[in-house]
């Protein structure tokens, strides 16, 4: 099997191992957090709101969309050979990650899905390098602005729907 296709194919691995914390911790972690979060950032009151109101049954039905759409680009991407559709997910996914940590290191406490952002940056990251060799760096940037575009426009679907 060709490494790229691995490299293809392990993501919605990643994909789902991250959002299993998510899945298992966020409901707990909102209701305990609730306060403090509200306490100390003020002007997010409108989204923790919000965020509370997902449960875990909702969680996981946002989730499993996205793994549906993560799968079939991947799927697409491996049969096709044309690694854009893989590369916007896995983009999407990165930027995603890189907010978690953010909020880590805002919070300064334990986030749910620290532990398996911890884990899944740095495939993110050996995937985006490997890619660099295969498309050019404006192909890459404009790809990467196409993932945050559409995974940022589902994901708010997907809430609006949910909540």
């Amino acid at each position: 099997m060709n490494d790229f296709i691995i490299t293809i194919f392990l993501f919605p691995i990643f994909f789902m191992i991250h959002e299993f914390e998510e899945i298992i911790m966020i409901q707990k972690w909102i209701n305990h957090n609730q306060i403090k979060l509200t306490q100390r950032f003020p002007h997010l009151y409108p989204i923790i709101k919000k965020v509370s109101k997902i449960d875990t049954r909702k969680f996981s039905i946002i989730v499993a969309e996205e793994f549906i759409i993560v799968s079939i680009c991947c799927t697409i991407s491996i049969y096709t050979g044309q690694i854009i559709y893989w590369y916007c997910c896995l983009a999407a996914f990165s930027l995603h990650l890189l907010i978690h940590l953010l909020q880590f290191i805002i919070w300064q406490k334990y986030i749910p899905a620290i532990v398996t952002t911890l884990c899944c940056l740095p495939y993110c990251i050996w995937a985006i390098y490997n890619t660099i060799h295969i498309l050019p760096f404006q192909l890459l940037v404009f790809y990467a602005f196409i993932g945050f575009i559409i995974g940022g426009i589902n994901l708010l679907i997907m809430h609006r729907i949910m909540i």
